[in-house]
């Protein structure tokens, strides 16, 4: 298995993203996004990935002199991703995580999100791609 947040993790995210369903539930909800994701420690994310329309247009691996305003920016403990990997918390976990500081948004209103279904169902089946 690859290393979580790696180039070829990176790679293999972005794919299984694109051929799911989560770009068309996405493009319904005319979601276009620059979403950050990695640890708590950094200051800077790991990765990067760009979205318009639903589809990931660009994922890549963030780089400290690349600065840039995130709409989105998720953080957490690698054993906590590692945990997350394949099978997120689900909706009931996710309230606890969040509440624990398991799961933390540095960007991004998670309130808002969680309460709009055709935002919802794709933000909990992204751990799925981990």
């Amino acid at each position: 298995m690859e290393a979580l947040f790696s180039e070829g993790w990176t790679k293999r995210f972005a794919n299984k993203w694109n051929n799911s369903e989560i770009v068309a539930q996405l493009a319904e909800a005319n979601f276009n996004s620059l979403i950050a994701f990695g640890y708590i420690e950094p200051e800077y994310p790991e990765v990067v990935i760009d979205i318009r329309n639903g589809r990931i247009i660009n994922a890549r691996q963030h780089h400290t002199d690349q600065i840039g305003e995130f709409d989105w920016d998720l953080r957490a403990e690698p054993e906590q991703w590692l945990k997350w990997r394949g099978n997120g918390p689900g909706i009931g976990g996710l309230g606890v995580a969040i509440a624990n500081r398991q799961l933390q948004f540095r960007a991004g209103d998670y309130r808002k999100m969680i309460r709009q279904p055709l935002l919802a169902r794709p933000f909990l089946k992204f751990f799925a791609f981990l």
